[in-house]
């Protein structure tokens, strides 16, 4: 029959103490009995006093309060994002009136931004670099949206958080009332151009075609993190303006800030993809500065993931967790206008500090019945001595005996354990260890553990191959894309009218920018310069249908206009198109024989030109909307016509937008003066010799690569430059 580890130590003891607590308790009966009673009064005390502070109760309250505090303030930053949707969709009501209704409303004149109210709230006329401002129509449009100014001025003025309020209209003309105009202003004095149309927030109004809040994104001309507001307008079924709006995140900042309680607590601010927006925390698992580029769903923390996920799905909660190594417990709460959720987190130390003031109650009660058993000790020390000493006698004999038959097996677990290393993990259960005690369930436990520990290896090893294999798989992809595109150069050797050099580099390892050329017969070439919404896998994936229908559309012979091309291929990427992913598209037909081209542009950057003696020209043409967002948009052809000599240089907004460590845009002065400088570095001879066009481009990156510096590259980077020698060209030798 097997007995416990604790049984044969009572069983061994009890046999050599016996007698010796048989004298103990003649002597000590009566000291026992009265100390019996202290503790007893002790005890009763102390019930009584966790009686009346009520621990779990008052945890229990504790926890319903930072619940309904976390959802009070949510709803307060829900209410800025409210407050300013209801203010735009007013005005954009307000804009449908006067929009429809021109015979009812005087208007009034809109200046243009000027630096002499440098500070001071004010509402201000821009243009579009394709506008026609002395168009009377959308002049008299101007007018009376600014008849709306004083209600424009007084939501700005409102609402703290609020930057600016906008109407723009699609003829190109914008109404902004902010306390900016000096930004708008260029130090020669001339007026910046404002592209409403190419904001995030016009598109995404336009393509949702209700209220649409835009991502995190730095503003145009104060450079601040903000989130746009569009509303669209619409007047007898069309298009007639959309107006918007700016939130400082600065402000948001400090109603997230302004929720903790205390030194004891922590706020945080998720956006609906899970990225840290805002929190008190610097670094940690919830830190801004860690979480800075991934979202909390990406985090090695499971139940920090599962939090995040019930909370993005506009649930209330209060969850404990580990966070950063401590037990936390975390309350969140929707913010619903934008899809948000507000977090508040404290430690479970610091929401337990009642149980800790009544421990500190209880050791109070007791330090006062100890010092009661410290004056009864003091009358039974001497016959406990006595007695004391007897018994260490026998027990030591005792204890010597008990450590060496205990010692043994566990001396020999040790052993065994410490071998296990390298390729050898095993245990196993010998001779020495099979006790029948404690001591034999714990040597089978080890035995256990290193049949589970093997196991584990084995799971870690094919988790590894796993992500090698997905690594590997994902540098197949870019391979694949980067082979789609032509690399080849020159592309045509054997023809001398023209050359041609293209380059692309992604921002990850997959990319949305594309470029294409191709012979559409001997007497025709078609290029292509294109960019996807967005980054990554989705924008790669989205490119590939683009360039390959852009190419079978033009090779099919049914059209010859590349604004024809262009609106066939723009309603065949909105069949299915549920993303609502767009691209933007240059598209020319260049004729070989005269130099005549005809080009057609979806919403994409503006072609440079290149002539003898006037240098590089940003030729501004027709802009339609970007492809894949609405059916049936019609887009317009811009003839041009390239003498020998001449360059086409051909772009995405990966090079104007290229910003550096002070968030400074390199810009399309800058990416015109980099074009003469790499043009003059060169100094060839365009006439007898043409130009060497991978020098041309690659001097063109050196130089957006030294404005930058050591700013990561955010968005893909596509150049294309074409130089036209004419039909008259001599052979290559």
């Amino acid at each position: 029959m097997k007995h416990s580890l604790r049984f044969k130590v009572f069983r061994i003891s009890i046999i050599s103490v016996a007698a010796a607590v048989i004298v103990f308790m003649i002597f000590g009966i009566y000291q026992v009995r009265r100390f019996a009673n202290i503790m007893e009064q002790t005890n009763l005390e102390q019930n009584q006093v966790i009686m009346s502070t009520m621990q779990d109760s008052m945890e229990d309250i504790a926890t319903e309060d930072f619940r309904k505090y976390v959802v009070s303030e949510a709803k307060v930053l829900d209410g800025q994002f409210t407050a300013m949707k209801h203010d735009l969709e007013v005005l954009a009501k307000q804009v449908e009136m006067v929009l429809s209704r021109p015979l009812s409303y005087a208007g009034v004149s809109v200046p243009p931004p000027s630096k002499d109210r440098a500070g001071q709230l004010s509402l201000q006329l821009l243009f579009a670099e394709d506008a026609d401002s002395s168009d009377p129509g959308l002049t008299e449009q101007v007018r009376r949206i600014g008849g709306l100014g004083t209600m424009m001025l007084e939501m700005v003025g409102g609402i703290d958080s609020l930057i600016d309020c906008v109407v723009s209209l699609p003829g190109g003309a914008s109404v902004i009332a902010d306390d900016v105009p000096e930004l708008k202003v260029r130090s020669d004095g001339e007026i910046r151009p404002f592209n409403a149309d190419r904001r995030p927030w016009y598109v995404g109004a336009l393509v949702h075609g209700k209220t649409y809040f835009t991502p995190v994104n730095l503003d145009a001309y104060t450079g601040e993190p903000q989130i746009m507001v569009g509303v669209p307008v619409y007047v007898n079924g069309a298009l007639a303006a959309v107006c918007g709006g700016s939130i400082r995140m600065k402000t948001m900042g400090k109603i997230v800030s302004n929720a903790q309680l205390g030194d004891y607590t922590d706020s945080c601010l998720i956006n609906e993809n899970g990225n840290v927006l805002y929190s008190s925390r610097s670094e940690g698992e919830l830190g801004l500065e860690t979480n800075g580029l991934k979202s909390l769903k990406e985090s090695s923390n499971p139940k920090l993931v599962s939090l995040v996920g019930e909370a993005l799905e506009g649930d209330v909660g209060f969850s404990l967790i580990t966070i950063d190594g401590k037990n936390t417990y975390i309350a969140y709460a929707p913010v619903k206008t934008v899809g948000w959720t507000q977090l508040l987190v404290i430690s479970q130390e610091d929401l337990n500090l009642t149980g800790r003031v009544l421990m500190e109650k209880t050791d109070s009660v007791m330090e006062k019945s100890l010092t009661e058993v410290r004056d009864t000790e003091s009358m039974t020390v001497l016959w406990d001595l006595v007695i004391a000493a007897a018994l260490l006698f026998l027990a030591t004999l005792t204890s010597m005996a008990l450590a060496n038959g205990l010692v043994r097996p566990i001396r020999r677990m040790t052993q065994r354990v410490s071998q296990m290393e390298g390729g050898d993990m095993s245990f196993h259960v010998d001779q020495t260890m099979l006790t029948g005690d404690e001591i034999e369930v714990l040597a089978r436990s080890f035995e256990d553990m290193s049949v589970k520990m093997q196991g584990y290896v084995t799971e870690i090893v094919d988790i590894t191959s796993e992500k090698q294999r997905l690594e590997t798989e994902l540098s197949v992809a870019s391979q694949i894309q980067e082979n789609m595109l032509p690399t080849h150069f020159p592309p045509f050797p054997d023809r001398n009218e023209f050359n041609l050099y293209a380059v692309m580099d992604p921002a990850r390892e997959v990319g949305g920018d594309f470029y294409d050329f191709f012979l559409i017969d001997d007497d025709h070439l078609a290029v292509v310069v294109a960019d996807v919404s967005g980054k990554g896998v989705p924008a790669a994936l989205f490119m590939v249908i683009s360039k390959t229908l852009i190419k079978n559309v033009t090779l099919s012979g049914v059209y010859t206009s590349p604004a024809e091309i262009l609106k066939d291929v723009n309603n065949r990427l909105c069949e299915g198109n549920e993303d609502n992913m767009f691209v933007t598209a240059w598209l020319g037909i260049l004729t070989i024989s005269d130099g005549s081209l005809v080009s057609s542009c979806a919403g994409h950057e503006y072609p440079v030109f290149y002539h003898k003696g006037e240098g590089f020209i940003l030729e501004k043409d027709p802009h339609g909307l970007a492809m894949g967002g609405m059916e049936d948009v019609r887009y317009r052809d811009t003839k041009w016509m390239m003498n020998p000599g001449d360059l086409l240089f051909l772009y995405t907004d990966g090079v104007p937008e290229a910003n550096n460590s002070a968030h400074e845009l390199f810009g399309n002065e800058r990416m015109l003066a980099s074009l003469e400088k790499s043009l003059d570095e060169l100094g060839q001879n365009q006439e007898e010799e043409g130009m060497d066009l991978y020098l041309f481009l690659r001097v063109v990156r050196e130089q957006i690569d030294d404005f930058v510096g050591e700013t990561p590259q955010f968005d893909d980077l596509t150049m294309l430059c074409l130089e036209y020698r004419g039909s008259g060209m001599p052979e290559k030798e």
